[in-house]
């Protein structure tokens, strides 16, 4: 966990008369049948800073409910206006944005350009820039307030990510942030968003409660929580007893346990792809394409699909996700055949091979069928399992040394889903590192033309599909348990959008 800078602890005692702000918000006993939605996850969010957003979900989830963003990404990729009312490219590398107005943050404060230029350029600072990727997702160079409810987003060059950075870049209370101790501002968050924060028990839950003062209304669900709670089976056994209300990563194998009088499961086509990374950074070994292809021939997708996640989704055919994929791509036939021709003659059989896990449901079984299917090809797998959080250390220090077993990626664009495995993009955790495969994603995000953008992305597509820096597993089933009392539309991206819900009673 990146540790925030502290500031004077002097200047916290402004700080704490804004949190005292937020906290006189009525905050209401309940829902309407007097019980609030809970949410049950398997781990505790890790800072409710709005600039060190490290998962969708929960800290995603929790930073979507309080606070807002100039624009919403919606679950088919499409843009959605919240704080601005209204966007042009009026120049190639400027985009002007319309600020919604009379939009106060929740301890009072108000919402203009100016609270917009202070947030983007904290998010360009330590240790906010290495979360937050606006600035360089996008070339942005300089944020300029033009009137009190319009800003300017200037880049080096065009970019055709703009809005979808910016559905990643959140807006706080401007005063409150500059005034307060870092950590004081991700324990204690001050957005303009549809629910305000109520409080933070570590390992425990997040407490919200409905904005009154929101832009869009109050939602329809006054009190939620997000509660901790790590083993999947005490979820499902509390979503069946009606202590909670939404169940996040069920699976394949347990999605009959969520049924019961009080609840149902929910699933859509999830586009979270799923894979083992392979490592750049650690064995020399694989370095060789080969190697990697003969990783990816030597593992059973389809038969792991049927007994792992019981024939819920369908094997990796690319690195972006439909319906953006290049049709003529297919996944790697399972040839164990070919495997073992493919590493002799790389020169590379029967080397140890570790074998990562962490953070995912069914990751140690999937690990060892991996594993299972590596050592009958003649290699030496050595499993290695690893609590979450440093499971996801390892992957900011592209620390592997094998391969891991990690998903990625849950959007519906390809310029952004091609660019984690640029050389120097934030999460790529392989530490792939390829000059003709950066100019090919590189240009495309700078090309406004879309026909030619189009051919570049295809030309990546092709290109990093056939480098193999993944072994292609699929897409990870999302699978929901929810309780009858509950009306929700789910998202294939993980993110649970609470203030969309409503109570069918």
């Amino acid at each position: 966990m990146i540790e925030a800078p502290r500031l004077d602890r002097r200047r916290f005692s402004q700080g704490a008369a804004a949190l005292a702000a937020l906290m006189a918000l009525p905050r209401g006993a309940a829902a309407a049948d007097g019980k609030p939605v809970v949410i049950a996850s398997e781990e505790d969010v890790s800072t409710l800073d709005p600039h060190l957003i490290r998962n969708n979900h929960p800290i995603g989830s929790v930073i979507w409910s309080v606070f807002d963003s100039l624009v919403r990404r919606n679950p088919d990729g499409t843009h959605e206006p919240r704080l601005a009312l209204s966007w042009e490219q009026a120049e190639p590398t400027r985009w002007r944005f319309k600020l919604r107005p009379n939009v106060k943050f929740q301890n009072g404060e108000a919402f203009n350009a100016d609270a917009v230029v202070f947030n983007f350029n904290r998010m360009n600072v330590s240790p906010y820039n290495a979360e937050s990727q606006l600035w360089p997702g996008t070339n942005l160079t300089k944020v300029v307030a033009v009137d009190p409810m319009t800003v300017d987003l200037v880049t080096s060059e065009p970019t055709i990510n703009m809005l979808y950075w910016l559905e990643e870049a959140f807006i706080g209370a401007p005063k409150y942030m500059a005034d307060t101790a870092p950590d004081v501002v991700g324990a204690h968050p001050i957005g303009s968003g549809p629910y305000g924060f109520v409080s933070w028990k570590q390992g425990d839950r997040v407490t919200l409660t409905a904005n009154p003062n929101y832009w869009n209304g109050a939602p329809p669900i006054k009190d939620v929580v997000f509660r901790d709670i790590p083993e999947l089976s005490s979820r499902l056994n509390e979503l069946k007893a009606g202590s909670v209300d939404i169940v996040v990563g069920v699976t394949p194998d347990t999605a009959a346990e969520a049924k019961s009088n009080n609840s149902r499961v929910v699933s859509t086509n999830g586009l979270r792809k799923m894979h083992m990374g392979i490592s750049f950074t650690g064995l020399d070994v694989l370095k060789d394409k080969r190697v990697r292809q003969a990783l990816n021939h030597a593992v059973d997708v389809p038969t792991m699909i049927e007994t792992l996640q019981g024939g819920m989704t369908k094997p990796l055919a690319s690195l972006v996700n439909p319906p953006n994929n290049d049709p003529g791509l297919k996944p790697f036939v399972y040839d164990p055949d070919k495997a073992k021709a493919l590493l002799k003659e790389a020169g590379h059989e029967g080397f140890e091979l570790p074998v990562a896990y962490g953070r995912y449901p069914g990751a140690k079984e999937v690990s060892e069928a991996v594993a299972s299917y590596l050592e009958a090809v003649g290699l030496k797998p050595k499993l290695e399992a690893y609590e979450t959080g440093r499971f996801e250390e390892m992957l900011k220090q592209k620390a592997f040394k094998g391969i891991y077993y990690y998903g990625w990626a849950s959007l519906i664009n390809p310029s952004v889903e091609l660019v984690i495995l640029t050389s120097d993009a934030v999460d790529n955790s392989a530490g792939y590192n390829n000059p003709d495969y950066d100019k090919l994603v590189k240009t495309a995000s700078v090309t406004l033309d879309e026909p030619k953008r189009a051919a570049l992305l295809k030309q990546a597509e092709d290109f990093i599909w056939d480098e193999c820096p993944w072994i292609y597993l699929w897409y990870l089933p999302a699978i929901f348990g929810l309780s009858n009392r509950l009306d929700y539309q789910v998202r294939p991206d993980d993110y649970i959008e609470i203030y969309r819900a409503k109570l069918t009673g």
